[in-house]
């Protein structure tokens, strides 16, 4: 397989899941191979305002013809420009929970994805773009986060302050008590390992609900191969907090090996392959 890897300096790309992925490469050559980039190799200006707005992007044709079959690896935006640029996919979709999962058991909170037309202006709640990865995410009083000009259209292209969009959805939940956080890795449909990430590392997670909940979610036909579970323990019990496919992933582990890449790979084919649209949900009264 043929990956592009960005390049840590002047990125948010994290320098130790760099060195993970170069390390499990450099341990692979014989069946792998990788160059490294910045996000702004894939941009025909220079312009650091050009490149954060995400205009201006080269035309597949300026690179070699094996750029089409490679994997990219690397922040969000960088992943995104070069699946446009060569694949014509203007992002990833976010998973959140998927609909197979929405339900009280692996739930345990009020849980909603609505448009931006429901969202409410007060109360406290933890509100997030469930549409795209990593636009915003927020936790506490609405009142004190959400404006009037947030539901209006930018003055400008160079208008960067945040704006909801019409052609999102949004993750609107009830704000629990979070005691402990785990990321559950799905290699090939099978668990790898589990990893502890936030919280009381005394308190550990349902085995059971989660091998129920890999299992119920291996059955459905646009199931990422490899993916992972993000697990938070409330007063309730352990709960689902989201899935996320095997791409711009954060390693909480740093014992990896070659399957580790075949992981990146499935992620990189189900955006191909289904990139799943968002749906509606609430199970608000």
């Amino acid at each position: 397989m043929f990956f592009v890897i960005q390049k840590e300096e002047g990125s948010n790309f994290d320098r130790v899941q760099s060195t993970i992925i170069r390390d499990v490469l450099d341990h692979s050559r014989e069946n792998h191979e990788y160059i490294l980039m910045e996000l702004a190799d894939l941009y025909s200006e220079e312009d650091h305002f050009v490149t954060e707005a995400g205009s201006n992007l080269k035309d597949r044709n300026e690179f070699d013809p094996k750029f089409l079959k490679a994997i990219a690896i690397g922040e969000i935006k960088f992943v995104e420009a070069f699946l446009k640029i060569f694949h014509g996919i203007e992002h990833e979709n976010a998973i959140e929970v998927p609909p197979c999962l929405r339900e009280e058991k692996f739930l345990k909170r009020k849980y909603s994805i609505i448009p931006v037309w429901e969202i409410p202006r007060k109360g406290k709640f933890f509100i997030k773009d469930a549409t795209q990865q990593k636009v915003f995410s927020y936790k506490g009083e609405l009142e004190e986060f959400i404006f009037d000009e947030m539901f209006e259209e930018r003055k400008s292209e160079f208008d960067t302050s945040l704006r909801f969009d019409y052609e999102h959805l949004y993750q609107i939940s009830e704000v629990v008590d979070i005691i402990a956080e785990y990321r559950a890795y799905v290699f090939a449909g099978q668990l790898e390992t589990v990893s502890h990430f936030a919280g009381n590392a005394y308190m550990l997670p349902d085995y059971k609900l989660l091998r129920e909940a890999i299992e119920i979610y291996n059955n459905q036909p646009d199931c990422p191969k490899s993916y992972s579970i993000d697990l938070m323990i409330t007063p309730k019990g352990t709960a689902i907090t989201e899935v996320h496919n095997f791409m711009c992933l954060g390693l909480y582990n740093v014992n990896w090996d070659e399957r580790l890449l075949y992981a990146y790979r499935d992620g990189w084919n189900y955006v191909l392959n289904h990139n799943t649209m968002q749906t509606e949900f609430s199970n608000y009264d």
